[in-house]
């Protein structure tokens, strides 16, 4: 053994020795003496005991305890060389040092893996446009503008859950073996496999979920509890104000377009166009007259910035409109 390396275990020895060793460190002094020789071994033991001056010998009876833990009597154990009996009494405190070691070592691993399963990943969408999630289990999230979801470091071990802040398209994996939940909440959405869209945001009044494909169970998770079995080309509407829960039929054009380039109306409402693009571009619209809502309009927009067709929506109605924080004000009146 080089020089180098019996200093790097006799300063190894000492620290667990002091009790200042770290998991790392003891980890690479159990790799270091089972490749040294006996001999080597010996000398670096003597070493450590001449400057273990707080040792106390083991008593008959501890030592016939030990070896009785091991499953060997003291008569069957050959050793690789001769030792003092103060040299027995030596290797069985380092024994039971080395074992006690062993399990304060996996305690502390077994809390690290645990503490790291428990930490969640966290995904921000910006404030405008879309980001495009893939989780581990191949499940595909169209995140809308101001949105965040959660999930834990182990997703896909135990079972399939995350929690959704703002909007989000979503197109699971099928897995018939572990459910995949989206909390709100409001209200939870359980399914195996499927498309749907989710709209939660914080600040609004209502949580939403419209089924595109497959089947979802939708569990309100506040009082009066209900539960509801949603089909294809329907929706669940819930208020966070009364605790209702509405269930109607949609054809999902209003709740996805968000995630489709292109917009189209075809003789829509003004009010709906702007309830579209408040879901789309996760804006607010106040208009000083209402009768403007009942306008029809027949468009298409193809384009990803709000300020390019609200100046085309200017132009066509005549008025105007100031844009601060994702408020959207329309004046009408001269």
């Amino acid at each position: 053994m080089s020089a180098q390396i019996n200093d790097k275990v006799s300063g190894l020895l000492h620290k667990f020795r002091s009790g200042d060793i770290t998991p790392a460190e003891f980890q690479d002094l159990r790799t270091h003496m089972d490749t040294i020789s006996d001999v080597e071994l010996k000398h670096l033991l003597e070493t450590e005991w001449e400057e273990f001056e707080d040792h106390s010998p083991l008593s008959e009876e501890k030592m016939k305890t030990l070896y009785e833990g091991l499953h060997i009597r003291s008569e069957e154990v050959k050793p690789r060389f001769t030792l003092k009996r103060y040299w027995m009494q030596i290797a069985a405190s380092l024994l039971l040092l080395i074992a006690g070691s062993l399990t304060v070592l996996t305690f502390m691993q077994r809390n690290e893996i645990n503490a790291l399963a428990e930490q969640n990943v966290v995904i921000r969408s910006g404030d405008y446009g879309k980001s495009l999630v893939t989780l581990p289990d191949g499940t595909i999230v169209h995140l809308n503008a101001k949105s965040s979801l959660t999930y834990s470091q182990d997703f896909g071990r135990n079972d399939r859950k995350v929690a959704l802040s703002g909007e989000g398209f979503f197109e699971v994996k099928k897995d018939t073996e572990k459910k995949f939940t989206v909390g709100t909440g409001y209200m939870d959405i359980t399914v195996l496999g499927t498309k749907f869209n989710v709209y939660a945001y914080e600040t609004k009044d209502i949580v939403e979920m419209s089924l595109v494909e497959g089947s979802v169970d939708v569990t309100t998770s506040r009082p009066p509890y209900q539960s509801i079995r949603v089909k294809p080309n329907e929706k669940v509407v819930y208020n966070k104000r009364t605790g209702n829960l509405l269930h109607e039929r949609t054809t999902n054009k209003m709740e996805t377009a968000w995630i489709n380039k292109e917009l189209v109306f075809r003789s829509e409402r003004l009010e709906d166009v702007f309830r579209c693009l408040s879901r789309k571009f996760a804006v607010t619209f106040s208009v000083d007259d209402e009768a403007l809502l009942n306008d029809v309009y027949t468009g298409t927009f193809d384009d990803e910035n709000v300020e390019s067709i609200m100046r085309v929506l200017k132009f066509h109605y005549n008025f105007k409109y100031t844009n601060e924080d994702g408020v959207i004000s329309i004046q009408t009146r001269k």
